[in-house]
């Protein structure tokens, strides 16, 4: 939670509300990006072009994130996108993955 989602509510008049509502709806988008994107990593298929979507979807989130408040997820995110950068393997990599997915699903169920 952060201050402008006490309780999963978004404050309807903060200054970001709208720009939190929108982080919100594309966190689902984004959820299933890295799902679809883990799996590809888990099977070994088109394992460059996941990397490339995880890298992208944690750069956008890393660079939101914490502007809304939600800087743990921005951590991770941040710590997703360097591994990417780094070249790090599967194993590091879905380690780092785990809670990035699990901060995005708990800001959908909210």
């Amino acid at each position: 939670m952060n201050d402008l989602s006490p309780r999963g509510a978004v404050l309807a008049d903060h200054p970001l509300a709208p720009a939190e509502r929108l982080f919100r709806k594309l966190a689902g988008e984004r959820l299933d990006i890295l799902s679809t994107a883990w799996v590809r990593l888990e099977s070994g298929r088109q394992v460059p072009e996941a990397l490339v979507e995880i890298r992208s979807v944690a750069h956008k989130i890393a660079g939101t994130a914490a502007s809304l408040g939600h800087s743990a997820l921005g951590w991770h995110a941040t710590e997703v996108e360097r591994l990417c950068d780094e070249g790090s393997g599967r194993q590091e990599l879905q380690r780092a993955l785990r809670p990035l997915i699990s901060g995005l699903a708990d800001l959908v169920e909210d």
